[in-house]
């Protein structure tokens, strides 16, 4: 393959001899710098050896105007009908919000890894969490990803970039007494059976709003999350579950039982009574029938720890997400296998619900420990002292 300089008008153009692989004859293809031709015929000399080389190893990408907020742009606009409204949204945020405001004017063909590093670990840090960082990180390599086989780049620069380090954001939970507390008081609002759901179940508060009666098996003590009511592109509406280790059945503690058998009935008593009852099939809906909206839920749930709040100033504001984890927290403290929580949570792996939970897993030790006994031949061998045969040698 061979190229060289011509000049067309006030522009220097690269012409390269090719040969069509359709045709199979030789044609010429003309070359254009960024901006539509080179201003100087030296600058297009120094350019021609690189094209050569890229065009012979077919990682050639035609010069293009469009800016890294462009590509940026029109990758968010097709992942509008591949993905969830809600995630989308989050998408839209990190891209106008942080990444487009600092990197949208660079063109794409100039964005170099040195730009990502220096938004990843100047601009955002200061600003986001590592988690939200990675995020972003996630977002830019799909659009690259994309970009290179649309021909816009040549290559992708943002795998080559390193990502900020942090401290992994702790939640807050609530112990026994205070979770206790919680619930007594709950148990003056309409919405108490939402809280309670949340608290002993580990259930999402998508998958409570969502969760039909059909669903619930009394008899069995089980309850089957099956649906999500997520965010809508207008308002909310039900959708798949956040992914399909969430599709699952949960067993229900006694308790839960109980409450339930008295809430269905008192929702039955509502149907029977109010003519204009809209019947949803929840389990949580309200005293119309109508599925129940996250806000409405949420001031419920805040007005119950403000209320608390007055009687102990220090009682902890966690997040209602954060019941999910005071479960999940409570249950290995009482000795469950990690394997039990993560099939009631819906992780993908229980190495998700390790990792979530690894500064909970240390404090369990001394437990374990004691009921092992003084040494690691355990209780059995323990009896020896004493004259005993362990039960293992009989």
């Amino acid at each position: 393959m061979r190229g060289h300089v011509a000049q067309k008008g006030n522009k220097y153009y690269i012409v390269v001899d090719m040969h069509d692989e359709v045709t199979q004859k030789r044609r010429r293809k003309w070359i254009s710098g960024p901006h539509g031709g080179f201003d100087k015929k030296r600058d297009a000399e120094r350019a021609l050896p690189d094209i050569l080389k890229s065009l012979n190893n077919e990682t050639f990408v035609e010069p293009t105007n469009k800016t890294f907020g462009e590509i940026m742009e029109t990758w968010l606009q097709d992942k509008k009908t591949s993905v969830k409204h809600g995630t989308w949204k989050s998408y839209e945020w990190l891209v106008h919000t942080h990444i487009n405001p600092n990197l949208g004017t660079v063109k794409g063909t100039k964005l170099k890894p040195q730009h990502l590093h220096d938004l990843y670990h100047k601009t955002l840090l200061p600003k986001l969490a590592v988690g939200s960082i990675k995020k972003v990180h996630v977002i830019i390599l799909d659009a690259l990803n994309r970009a290179v086989i649309w021909g816009l780049v040549s290559q992708n620069v943002a795998q080559f970039v390193s990502l900020p380090q942090g401290k992994k954001k702790k939640f807050e939970v609530w112990n026994e007494q205070q979770l206790k507390l919680f619930l007594d008081e709950a148990q003056k609002d309409q919405y108490y059976t939402a809280f309670e759901l949340a608290a002993s179940t580990g259930m999402r508060q998508s998958e409570i709003l969502a969760l039909r009666r059909v669903d619930v098996d009394l008899p069995r003590k089980m309850a089957s999350v099956r649906q999500a009511y997520t965010l809508a592109e207008k308002g909310h509406d039900f959708d798949d579950t956040k992914n399909d280790s969430s599709v699952r059945s949960i067993a229900l503690f006694a308790n839960t039982v109980e409450l339930l058998e008295k809430h269905l009935e008192k929702q039955e008593r509502e149907r029977s009574r109010n003519k204009l009852y809209k019947d949803s099939g929840l389990v949580i809906q309200t005293s119309a029938g109508t599925p129940l909206g996250p806000r409405n839920l949420m001031r419920h749930y805040y007005r119950i720890i403000d209320n608390i709040q007055k009687e102990v100033p220090d009682f902890p504001r966690i997040r209602f997400h954060d019941l999910r984890h005071t479960h999940a927290t409570l249950l290995l403290k009482a000795g469950i296998h990690p394997k039990i929580v993560q099939e009631r949570l819906g992780h993908s792996s229980i190495n998700v619900t390790l990792d979530t939970y690894s500064h909970v897993l240390p404090n369990l030790q001394e437990a374990v420990l004691n009921n092992i006994g003084d040494s690691i031949l355990g209780k059995d061998f323990e009896s020896l002292i004493d004259g005993e045969k362990p039960a293992l040698l009989d």
